[in-house]
């Protein structure tokens, strides 16, 4: 499993998903890779720990929960401009999943995918561009945070990086 951020702009969601990771004695390794900050989990059981879940999770039927699922998918696999939310995944039923869970939330979105070549492979992404109504919903993303500012997303307060105990810094291998 791999996620793909921005160094620069995405180092507390790399931090938060890093202390995430740490916390099921998980320990990913770290690159850099086209300017790009990718932090990748080497673990079957976790894969198959994520498999496992994916029906329970496909059934849940609860807004907030849905909405916590689109806006931690935003932040680890999307990006966010004025006036374009997008995540991209490999998977397409992850995606069609997140579209099932926009419409139950009354939430344009749009499924598409794109041919990529990288190192001389050609291969897939899936694309859902999430309607921008969703930042007018209680989410979290720090990525719209970021974008659209604090005053229309939520009124709970995201944490800080002090706010993560020192001990749940993962050691990172760079290579």
């Amino acid at each position: 499993m791999e996620f793909y951020l921005n160094p620069k702009k995405d180092e507390d969601i790399a931090y938060f998903i890093l202390v995430l990771l740490r916390k099921i004695k998980l320990f990913p390794c770290i690159m850099f890779h086209h300017g790009c900050l990718i932090i990748r989990v080497n673990s079957k059981i976790f894969y198959h720990f994520l498999k496992e879940k994916y029906d329970t999770i496909s059934r849940e039927q609860n807004e907030e929960f849905m909405i916590g699922f689109i806006s931690g998918l935003i932040d680890s696999d999307g990006y966010v401009e004025k006036g374009d939310i997008v995540i991209s995944n490999s998977e397409k039923t992850i995606l069609e999943l997140v579209q099932s869970f926009c419409r139950n939330a009354k939430i344009h979105s749009k499924l598409w995918n794109q041919k990529v070549v990288c190192k001389g492979k050609e291969s897939i992404i899936w694309r859902l561009r999430v309607g921008t109504r969703f930042k007018y919903k209680q989410q979290y993303s720090r990525k719209i945070l970021r974008i659209y500012g604090g005053g229309i997303h939520t009124n709970k307060r995201l944490p800080n990086h002090s706010e993560y105990p020192s001990s749940s810094v993962v050691p990172i291998r760079v290579g």
